[in-house]
């Protein structure tokens, strides 16, 4: 073995040891407050998992094909980046080089860690993304609801492939998991704890994906407001939230109206319509953009609305399950199958939960529905759309084990208080205390 490929080895289990001592550390921490939190088996095999496929997919030959061109642009930027000064201008995110890049670029300083261990590190970013959100469904629905969530999301299939590439979708997990649980924190009791890791979680959204970030950042103060107006017995701690939330909005306004109109969309949301949707602009390795959508017009605000449900559509079911011509769509179809799946799950429990559906979950619907306005409006590409899918399936499954458990809840509850076992039936709201896993605070 040379010593560069003895290096290489090297570097790969340090970033192993990193991953799992900083996973079991996080989860130890949280365990401190939530003493039922017990998902660490899940969350070790999901990261072995996730290895697993990193070295097949390596050693099938099928890398390039799979993760697609970006990955050269983001290393070659990522050396850009190491080879400054510490303290110059390429480590802050721009439109040069993006958060992702800086985090390779830190890796590569630091440790001069070659592409293997650099994949490692982004299973450990992705699945402390899923440990958060798993938090969230503990705080929202109980500790049985968490280990179910902690073996769903472990093993999604598309998450466990795109969890290992290098791009900017591991750091966008962390986010999602930063916002939801905030989110959650916010839900159950306006607090600044909450709103910081929030904020965290769009600012890290916002470095590496901007225009994800401004949507979750429009999620989240929608949640701040909703959570602040909700809050019962007029608390006073709600009431800054609120305050703060409606100069936001007002100081926002003058920019989404500058930013919406027809000369900013021709220039930018409708040029990356066109340029995405070209079906022979070349894609990968394969050379050809062989998985393009139907071009949109998205030039002025009533475009945008007009057209806004169709691409709703092309995230949520493209690629569709019988384009399988090739590796790259074979495993968008798998994709498209279990974001079926989950989807008719989730509408399922959303009957089940009727009229209670926002109260139980609004901490994960809430990021959801922005993420899907966000990739919505900027895909072109079904292939791109997958990998974008991924975090919309991920946290769709947090919402749906959340109503799951508040519906089984509410079935045992209905049965207790059935005719014939001498307990009096309870009100809608009674009903929706006793399901809730939050005490009030």
């Amino acid at each position: 073995m040379t010593d560069t490929a003895l290096y290489d080895v090297l570097s790969v289990v340090l970033a192993m040891l990193l991953v799992g001592f900083g996973l079991a550390g996080v989860i130890s921490l949280l365990r401190r407050s939530r003493p039922e939190l017990t998902i660490a088996g899940p969350v070790a095999l999901g990261v072995g998992a996730r290895l697993v496929a990193i070295a097949g997919v390596g050693l099938s030959g099928l890398g390039a094909t799979l993760r697609g061109g970006d990955e050269a642009t983001f290393l070659r930027g990522a050396r850009e980046v190491a080879a400054s000064g510490l303290d110059s201008g390429p480590w802050l995110p721009s439109e040069s080089h993006r958060l992702h890049e800086i985090v390779f670029a830190l890796q590569i300083k630091i440790a001069d860690f070659p592409e293997a261990a650099l994949r490692v590190t982004q299973v450990g970013i992705a699945m402390l993304g899923i440990v958060l959100i798993v938090v969230a469904i503990y705080d929202a629905a109980g500790p049985r609801a968490a280990r179910l969530g902690a073996w769903v999301l472990a093993f999604e299939p598309a998450s466990i492939f795109f969890n290992g590439i290098l791009h900017r979708e591991p750091l966008l997990v962390l986010a999602s998991g930063l916002v939801v649980l905030g989110g959650a924190r916010i839900w159950a009791r306006p607090e600044p704890r909450g709103t910081l890791l929030l904020a965290l979680g769009c600012a890290i959204a916002l470095g590496t994906r901007p225009y994800a970030g401004w949507f979750l950042i429009t999620g989240g103060l929608l949640l701040i407001l909703h959570s602040s107006l909700r809050a019962s017995d007029g608390k006073r701690r709600a009431l800054p939230l609120a305050f703060a939330v409606g100069l936001v909005a007002v100081a926002a306004a003058p920019a989404v109206l500058s930013l919406t109109s027809q000369q900013s969309l021709e220039q930018n949301l409708q040029h990356s319509q066109d340029v995405n949707t070209d079906p022979n602009a070349p894609r990968g390795a394969a050379g050809s953009n062989n998985l393009s959508l139907e071009r949109v017009d998205f030039s002025t605000r009533s475009d945008l609305v007009a057209h806004l449900p169709s691409r709703l559509r092309d995230v949520v079911l493209r690629p569709y399950p019988w384009q399988v011509a090739n590796p790259s769509q074979q495993l968008g179809a798998v994709g498209t199958l279990v974001a079926l799946v989950t989807l008719g799950l989730l509408l399922q429990y959303v009957r089940r939960n009727r009229g209670e559906t926002i109260a139980l979950a609004a901490p994960f619907l809430y990021p959801t529905l922005f993420l899907l306005i966000a990739y919505a409006l900027s895909v072109g590409n079904a292939g791109t759309g997958f990998r974008y899918r991924t975090h919309l399936v991920t946290l769709g499954l947090a919402t749906l084990i959340v109503l799951r458990q508040h519906a089984l809840r509410g079935a045992a509850a209905a049965d207790h208080d059935a005719p014939g076992t001498g307990v009096a039936r309870t009100g809608p709201a009674m009903r929706l205390r006793a399901r809730s896993h939050i005490e009030p605070r």
